[in-house]
């Protein structure tokens, strides 16, 4: 490097504040100029480069005004126009009274140096990032392009440490800290801060550098890069936030969670390994220090249900609701699974909490129900002993006797035993169906004949008050398929319940209608009325609403409830209205009518004219609710099979292959959607019809049964009648090939009534 004074800084003029400008590096000069030249500070600034010239003028006035080292790099124009680059360090000296002398200091002639970077920067200005080089003593001495691009600071003013200027003030100090400390220690560094944007905007930048060796081992400085990662550092800090809310929030909450990795040998799952849980999950399991551990580590005895179940969620990437227990852990737990991740990660986010207890206080719960119905069915059964020659005996007296009084008490006796030999009938009933063992006759029936056997039964209870009773009917038969004992007694019991609960002389009404799909059997009083907070329960079995006075008439509570399961067995419903208490009541039977007798064809005249019935395969976990639908289907003509899971379902359809599915959605091992996806990519006829039957019915279910192929989505509960409805809708469709792709499920699913 060549170190020489330049001229307008070791000019002696006495108007010159560099006169006596001096260092150990570069002689004293008393001037260098031309013999008749007078050395000014006007010809300093003249000889400075035209964009170089304000900004050393105001780095001057700051050096005189602040008395802190002048410290820069300008370029000079000589008289034959010569381009020099300067670099000037010095500290102003003042007189006696403090006034400004003159500088002391070296200017450095980097020219050479200077264009040797410049061969470079065709390389540099191409990079991506900020290139930037610095000398032995950490002086920056090379800035590319991309710096002045970016930040709108030119070269010459981020030579030196004017790159700190454009480092945002806060991270100012620390940044020049951490690049001298790595200058002094000559290693490698790597900082980020914020450097300011040429729009004005602050943007987070990694600037990273690595020392320069000589030949000879010396050491010459850093090489380096700034690299924008604002987008990258905004994206993580808001991530890094996520994070936090989500292990807070995870933290906060009473459930057990975890993250688990499935474990895979041989395609089939054969572990899961811990990889997060929360702070909740050892209290909820027991189970101490699991992450990185597998389930077969913790619990060498763990049942393969769990490591196959979360392998299904893992694998089929559908979320899973269940309960089920462990022997092996000694808990039942409440699971919630879902997929996470990406699907080769094979991740499954579990929240669960341990219902040991309850499930313990829901099977003492069904054990003393069990022993309630043994205990009612017992209790019945003993009762009807004495009531034999009970009855008998008042027979015997009404048929010996000619005196009236002893008549009247015969009667009496006889009418009482009667009405409790009914009493005992209800509770035998009761316990069969609590039990599932009332099993229904089922046969073609007209609902008239139904009507008028249980008026001739209710004869005695309405003649006992005086009760004025109309029956309105209509003259077509009305068809159903039913057990005309049980639907006798559902109508006899409404009767005598209208009777006991209306005060003397006060009318009942009997009412038969059509509304088709179904049949309605209204029943009508003027009696006492229910209070509107009381008829969500009139059919809960041993209630009894209204006063004390009200109760007085007698009955066990257990009329109601049989009317309601009775109806529900028949595939119907039961509904009470009433406007208050003293203002009557209105209960409605609704059941489903019998499907219209089929007319011969062309082809079937002369012979019996029979339909091949279709085949329907009903599945659903919860085995009451299926074999009760099933038998509901088989009364109105269908060929019905179960299945009580997904997995049991998608066999039973591919062996079957039956004309419908109807598929429950929460179930075990694999739920309704994956079944759905499953019967349709192996079924033969891509016409079966699969609707989906749920206690889900959001916008968003109806959506994903539709995207997994079904044809409808109804919500429970609902009448049988409009799932056959629905069904021979879709069978039409399909006959009459009125649509060319699959239905799209209905906006509105069915609603209970």
């Amino acid at each position: 490097m060549q170190l020489s004074a330049h001229p307008a800084w070791a000019c002696g003029s006495t108007r010159c504040p560099w006169a006596s400008w001096s260092g150990t590096r570069t002689p004293r000069r008393t001037s260098t100029c031309r013999p008749e030249a007078t050395p000014t500070i006007d010809l300093f600034y003249e000889r400075l480069h035209a964009e170089d010239r304000e900004r050393v003028s105001r780095a001057v006035d700051e050096a005189i005004a602040s008395n802190l080292p002048f410290d820069q790099v300008y370029r000079t124009v000589g008289p034959g126009g010569a381009l020099k680059w300067i670099h000037a360090m010095g500290r102003v000296l003042r007189g006696d009274k403090g006034e400004p002398r003159q500088f002391d200091g070296i200017t450095l002639d980097i020219t050479d140096r200077v264009q040797a970077q410049q061969r470079v920067r065709g390389f540099a200005d191409a990079a991506p990032a900020m290139l930037w080089v610095t000398e032995a003593d950490g002086f920056c001495s090379f800035l590319s392009r991309g710096w002045t691009s970016f930040t709108g600071q030119s070269e010459t003013a981020g030579l030196g440490y004017g790159w700190l200027e454009m480092v945002h003030p806060d991270d100012r100090a620390q940044a020049g800290a951490r690049f001298q400390a790595a200058n002094a220690r000559r290693e490698a560094f790597s900082l980020e801060h914020r450097l300011k944007h040429g729009n004005g905007q602050w943007r987070w930048v990694i600037d990273a550098g690595n020392p320069r060796w000589g030949p000879a081992g010396e050491f010459l400085g850093f090489a380096g890069s700034v690299t924008d990662i604002h987008d990258r550092y905004v994206a993580e800090q808001a991530l890094r936030k996520s994070r936090e809310r989500y292990v807070r929030l995870l933290g906060a909450i009473d459930e057990g969670f975890c993250v688990v990795q499935v474990l895979m040998v041989d395609g089939q799952p054969a572990d899961y390994r811990f990889i997060e849980t929360n702070a909740t999950f050892e209290r909820q399991t027991g189970l101490h220090e699991p992450l990185g551990r597998t389930a077969l580590e913790l619990v060498p005895g763990l049942e393969r249900w769990w490591i196959e179940t979360y392998g299904d969620v893992a694998l089929t990437g559908v979320a899973r609701r269940f309960t089920h227990g462990s022997r092996a852990m000694g808990r039942w737990f409440d699971v919630f699974a879902s997929p996470i991740g990406e699907r080769d990660e094979l991740q499954v986010a579990i929240l669960f909490r341990d219902v040991s207890q309850q499930v313990e206080a829901e099977r003492r719960l069904l054990e003393a129900d069990r022993r309630k119905d043994e205990f009612l069915a017992t209790l019945a059964h003993e009762l009807r002993n004495p009531l034999a020659p009970i009855r008998s005996g008042a027979e015997l007296l009404r048929s010996m006797g000619d005196n009236p009084t002893q008549l009247r008490c015969a009667e009496i006796i006889g009418r009482q035993a009667g009405h409790l030999a009914r009493m005992v009938d209800d509770l035998m009933d009761a316990s069969r169906i609590s039990r599932g063992k009332l099993e229904l006759r089922l046969a073609p029936l007209a609902l008239q004949d139904v009507v008028r056997a249980a008026v001739e039964n209710a004869t005695e209870a309405l003649g006992a008050g005086r009760h004025p009773l109309s029956v309105d009917v209509p003259p077509q038969p009305v068809r159903v398929l039913g057990d005309e004992v049980r639907l006798v007694q559902v109508l006899l019991n409404l009767l005598t319940n209208a009777a006991r609960y209306s005060a003397e002389g006060r009318p009942v009404a009997v009412r038969l209608e059509v509304q088709p799909p179904v049949a309605l059997l209204h029943v009508r009083d003027e009696g006492v009325g229910i209070a509107p907070e009381q008829l969500q329960r009139v059919f809960d079995m041993f209630w009894q609403g209204g006063a004390e006075s009200e109760r007085s008439s007698g009955g066990l509570g257990i009329g109601l409830s049989l009317v309601q399961r009775l109806t529900e067995l028949h595939g119907g419903t039961v509904e009470v209205r009433s406007r208050g208490l003293g203002l009557g009541s209105e209960f409605s039977v609704r059941l489903p009518l019998a499907a219209a007798a089929p007319v011969p064809g062309p082809s079937q005249q002369g012979g019996a004219a029979t339909l091949q019935p279709r085949r329907v395969l009903v599945v659903d976990d919860n085995r009451d609710a299926a074999d009760l639908l099933a038998q509901v289907l088989r009364v109105m003509g269908y060929e019905v099979f179960t299945a009580y899971d997904g997995v049991e379902g998608v066999a039973q359809a591919q062996a079957l292959a039956p004309d419908a599915v109807v598929l429950d959605l929460g179930m075990p091992r694999l739920d309704g959607w994956g079944a759905c996806r499953a019967i349709r990519a192996g079924a033969q006829d891509q016409r079966i019809v699969l609707v989906a039957l749920s206690g889900w019915g959001q916008a968003a279910d109806l959506e994903r049964t539709r995207e997994a192929g079904f044809d409808r989505h109804l919500v429970k509960p609902l009448l049988p009648s409009d799932l056959v409805a629905v069904l021979e809708e879709v069978f039409q469709e399909r006959e009459q090939g009125a649509t060319a792709g699959r239905p799209e499920p209905p906006p509105e699913s069915v609603a209970p009534r």
